[in-house]
This record gives C-alpha cells, sequence and structure tokens, in this order.
C-alpha cells in the first residue's frame, strides 16, 4: 500500500498547464513543480515579451534546476498554432501525465455593452480552448492514462449577484459564466468518454479570487468577503492543495467531479 506522501509524488511526470504564469497558474505550476513534475507552460505571445513573465519563468529554472521547464507561447485563436505546439510535445515528451487548462480570454463589458463579436471571441477563448486543448493532448495521455484539470469557476454554477457589482467598476461579464458553466459540463462528458483509456477529467470551480488591482476598491472588496461563509477572498494558494490532490495519485478513483472552491458562496 502506497504511503501518503508516495501519492502526491508526481516526479518523472509532465504535465502541461496553460496560463501557467498568471494570477491563478502561478500558483498551480509551483504546485507542480514542488511535488516534482516536468512542467511546461503557455503563455501568448504578448506575455512572453513581458518582462514580468522572463522574470518569473527565470526564477522557476533558478528554483527548481532538477526539473525541465519549458515556457511556450501559443494562440488559442490559431488551431494550427494549438497543433504545432502539442506535436512538438510528443516530439519531445513522447506523452504527458497532467493537463491543466488553466487559460481564458475575456472582455470586461457589461451585457449592454459587449457586442456579438466580442461574446464570440471570449466563449471560443473560454471554453473551446479546453475542447481544442483536451482534444489536442489526447493521444498524449492514452497512453498510460493520466488527467486533465479544467478549471470552472462558481459563476458556472450560480449567476452573479449584480448588487455587489453597483457603483464599483466590476462586472461580470455575460460570457464567462455561461462558458464556465459549459468547461464543467465538458469535463463530465470527457471524463465519461475517456475512462477507457484510464483518464481521469475533473474540474476546479473557483469563488471570489479577485487580482490585487481590483481589492484597491474596498466598498467592492467587503461585498466579496460578506458573501463567503468564511468572511475573506481566496488567494492563489488556496488553490494549491486541490491542484496537488487532482494531479496526484491521491484523487485515483476521482473523476466527472466539480470541485468547489468559493469560501462557502455557493453552499447558503
Amino acid at each position: 500500500m502506497k504511503k501518503v506522501k508516495d501519492l502526491f509524488n508526481l516526479s518523472r511526470k509532465t504535465a502541461i498547464i496553460t496560463g501557467g504564469l498568471g494570477h491563478l497558474g502561478s500558483a498551480m505550476t509551483e504546485t507542480l513543480l514542488e511535488l516534482g513534475a516536468n512542467v511546461i507552460i503557455t503563455v501568448t505571445e504578448k506575455e512572453l515579451l513581458d518582462r514580468k513573465v522572463s522574470s518569473r519563468s527565470a526564477q522557476l529554472k533558478k528554483d527548481y534546476p532538477k526539473q525541465k521547464i519549458s515556457i511556450e507561447a501559443i494562440d488559442f485563436f490559431d488551431d494550427k498554432s494549438l497543433k504545432i505546439f502539442f506535436e512538438e510535445v510528443g516530439k519531445k515528451f513522447k506523452t504527458i501525465d497532467i493537463l491543466v487548462n488553466n487559460a481564458f480570454y475575456g472582455v470586461q463589458k457589461t451585457i449592454e455593452e459587449i457586442s456579438f463579436d466580442d461574446f464570440d471571441k471570449s466563449v471560443q477563448g473560454t471554453f473551446s480552448s479546453v475542447f481544442r486543448c483536451s482534444s489536442l493532448a489526447l493521444p498524449l495521455l492514452k497512453q498510460k492514462g493520466g488527467t486533465i484539470i479544467n478549471i470552472g469557476s462558481m459563476y458556472g454554477i450560480v449567476s452573479p449577484d449584480c448588487n455587489i457589482y453597483e457603483g464599483t467598476k466590476s462586472n461580470s461579464t455575460p460570457s464567462y459564466g455561461p462558458s464556465k458553466a459549459a468547461v464543467i459540463s465538458l469535463s463530465k462528458y470527457l471524463a465519461s468518454y475517456w475512462a477507457q483509456y484510464g483518464i481521469r477529467v475533473n474540474s476546479i470551480s473557483p469563488g471570489p479570487f479577485p487580482r490585487d488591482e481590483v481589492q484597491k476598491d474596498e466598498v467592492f472588496y467587503k461585498r466579496l468577503k460578506a458573501k463567503t461563509m468564511l468572511n475573506r477572498i481566496g488567494t492563489p494558494e488556496d488553490l494549491k492543495g486541490i491542484i496537488a490532490f487532482l494531479a496526484s495519485d491521491a484523487s485515483s478513483y476521482a473523476t466527472g467531479q466539480n470541485f468547489i472552491i468559493d469560501g462557502g458562496w455557493t453552499a447558503w
């Protein structure tokens, strides 16, 4: 029987995480590296040229010198770019063990402001990209089984409370929640169809995890906290435990599930 520490060991495993240097993605990437995985991190072309991203990637390589860390730019709106990326991963690593679909594209516009084109692009960048990446990763995963972790949202389960946005600069765009609901549903669908390959598929639905700039709005910040049972917002580190669980053999009998990490927001 494996010991608990062995269940969580990801050494000799390879993971892909999209958007792995972002607000929540950075903590997820650190988790995979801390547990010993080799990690391929995707960013956009714009992010690849960003000094902060370059500095962050350099620091990771310094902190984890024994592991393979690769930073790759891909375009989720270009099927050719995605296919080339997964082909190159196949050539380099032959197989992968973990896919974390974390990246998304969104526009901060209200339902009255958003154009049809913006809506469609947001759905493609938030939901369709998950399907595309999962499909292209299948040949790399099914050779020995693996796990897919899709990042949903509590707004894929419940509607935003419009009152908390009143009088603030923040809003919840109409494309976000429906796209995340689709991510949760797709995760269950893929879990059913790909169980034959030994692949587990689950989703995580984070609650209020606002970026630092959003937290500067004290009125909005207080409203967010008050909506949770724990009376606090989430921090990226609050996702490290669930990522460790789902990426490892500790969750070997968990598939088709949506894990809600929201401080109790959706429970009352």
